[in-house]
């Protein structure tokens, strides 16, 4: 089954899958800079450490980073969305990069969504559901060909009939195919041999409060990360109210600002 994630690559490293695999030691002191930096108006708590598999998909009100020199990594569902293109500055420019990459793919909603931005300007993105595509700017890369031509063709269950506008492919398999092609490794498991393993990086995690906020002592007193399962042992604080659920991208738009109309 596809796995549930959203992370952004920030990249300033001439061989970048060679680096991960000497295998990574984050610098805590500058992911909670960049952290802060990122939320500048917000109360952030210490969830401490976790890794990449489990961070990607946690909760909406939280956030991991991981910075190693020359790249860093934020992961979470504050990333969720289906417009790379309104991905807003602060976060393109939260550590230095010549190439950035974003992957977000959740099962739920069949949305799959890669983006990349060459020196801060947008190269090529790709958001879709299996019938609806949201984005696609950009040339296609060489990596697409395949899915394009009907070579990954959608599988549909026994007796569902299928969709004349659907798309030739899955877009959930599309960005995991992304994620290979530029990161050397998916989420999705079982990895294959010669994949980076996620689990293998190393991040930082921050609850997300409003300004202003009073934390308890629990909360000052820390707090776990993501099981292995995805699965938090506390209840998901500050949830949204069940009539104002937030959409993918307005998820993103309520923490990073981004889409906002003053």
């Amino acid at each position: 089954m596809a796995a549930t994630a959203s992370m952004l690559w920030l990249i300033d490293s001439d061989d970048f899958i060679a680096d991960l695999r000497l295998g990574l030691v984050n610098d805590r002191e500058s992911a909670t800079a960049m952290a802060h930096k990122l939320f500048a108006e917000n109360v952030l708590l210490p969830l401490g450490e976790t890794t990449l598999d489990r961070a990607a998909s946690c909760a909406g009100d939280e956030v991991f980073v991981g910075v190693f020199g020359r790249f860093a990594v934020i992961a979470g569902a504050t990333l969720d969305t289906t417009a790379p293109s309104q991905l807003p500055e602060v976060v393109l420019t939260a550590h230095p990069a010549e190439t950035a990459y974003l992957i977000h793919t959740d099962p739920a909603a069949s949305v799959g969504v890669f983006a990349q931005w060459d020196n801060g300007t947008l190269r090529r993105s790709f958001s879709a559901d299996p019938v609806n595509i949201v984005e696609n700017l950009g040339l296609p890369f060489p990596f697409e060909r395949s899915f394009w031509a009907g070579e990954h063709p959608l599988v549909y269950a026994e007796g569902v009939p299928r969709d004349p506008q659907a798309l030739p492919f899955h877009p959930i398999e599309f960005a995991d195919h992304a994620s290979r092609q530029w990161l050397g490794m998916r989420l999705t498991r079982p990895w294959d041999d010669g994949d980076i393993v996620p689990d293998r990086i190393p991040l930082s995690g921050f609850a997300i409060r409003p300004p202003g906020y009073q934390p308890t002592q629990d909360e000052l007193a820390g707090r776990r990360a993501p099981s292995a399962t995805g699965e938090t042992d506390r209840e998901s604080p500050n949830p949204a109210p069940a009539d104002d659920t937030p959409t993918p991208t307005a998820r993103v738009a309520r923490w990073f600002g981004f889409g906002r109309r003053d």
